[in-house]
C-alpha cells in the first residue's frame, strides 16, 4: 500500500470551529447614519481575526513501533464474520454491533488506537465511503489536513479533542467484490506514532478475510 504517493492536500484550518466567520460577521459597522462614507482603516488589518491555537503537549508514552505481536482475532457472525490479524493483548471495546475499538492498555489517553467497522449496510462504494469521511471530518474536526488520498485509503491530521495533533490512517474494504464498501479500518496516533500506525493498518487490512474465507 502506498501511502506516500503524490498527495492530494486539502487544508482547513479551522480557529475556533468557524469563529473567525463569527468575528468578522461581529466586527461589521451595520448603523446606519448621515453623512458622506468614507474609508476607515482598519486596526491591525495584516493580522488575522484570530492568531492560530498552538496544539497540547502530546502524553509522553512511547512511540508506536512497526512490527509488534499480533494474534487472530474475529468480529461479527455468520456471513458477516471477519476474521483479521490484532494487536496482542490490546484491549477490545465494542463500540456498537459493527464497530470495534483496540487501545494498548499500557498507555494513556490520546496517544493510538485502531478502530473497525462494518460499514456494507451502507451501501456505498469506496470512493464513495472516502468522500464521505472527507465531507465529515470538513464538518466536524478542526485544522483537518488531507495528507494522501489513495484508491481506498486516506491519511491525514486534525486537531484531537484534547486539543492535541492527530495523525490517522484509514482503509476502506470490498471484501466480496460487490462493488460496495464493507469494512472500515483506521488508526488514529501522534506524530511519533505514523511508522507503528502505518505498519498496523497494512497488516490488518491485508490479514482481512470473510466468512467465505478469500482473500481480501
Amino acid at each position: 500500500m502506498n501511502w506516500r504517493g503524490p498527495a492530494v492536500v486539502v487544508a482547513l484550518l479551522a480557529i475556533g470551529a468557524g469563529s473567525g466567520f463569527a468575528a468578522s460577521a461581529a466586527s461589521r459597522d451595520t448603523a446606519v447614519g448621515s453623512g458622506v462614507p468614507s474609508p476607515v482603516r482598519a486596526d491591525g488589518a495584516d493580522m488575522p481575526v484570530e492568531a492560530p491555537r498552538p496544539y497540547a503537549q502530546d502524553p509522553d508514552d512511547p512511540a508506536l513501533e512497526p512490527g509488534i505481536a499480533m494474534s487472530q482475532a474475529t468480529m461479527g457472525s455468520g456471513k458477516f464474520e471477519l476474521f483479521f490479524p490484532a494487536p496482542t493483548g490490546w484491549r477490545i471495546n465494542d463500540n456498537a454491533s459493527s464497530e470495534r475499538k483496540w487501545k494498548d492498555p499500557g498507555t494513556s489517553d490520546n496517544t493510538y488506537v485502531m478502530r473497525i467497522g462494518q460499514i456494507d449496510s451502507q451501501g456505498v462504494s469506496i470512493p464513495e465511503a472516502i468522500d464521505l469521511r472527507v465531507a465529515r471530518l470538513l464538518d466536524e474536526a478542526d485544522d483537518v489536513v488531507i495528507i494522501d488520498r489513495g484508491a481506498s485509503s486516506l491519511e491525514y491530521t486534525y486537531r484531537g479533542i484534547a486539543n492535541n495533533l492527530r495523525h490517522a490512517f484509514m482503509v476502506w474494504l470490498d471484501l466480496d467484490s460487490s462493488g460496495q464498501a464493507d469494512v472500515e479500518i483506521v488508526v488514529h496516533g501522534r506524530e511519533r506514532d505514523v511508522a507503528g500506525a502505518e505498519d498496523l493498518i497494512e497488516r490488518v487490512s491485508e490479514g482481512m478475510r470473510g466468512a467465505t474465507g478469500g482473500p481480501v
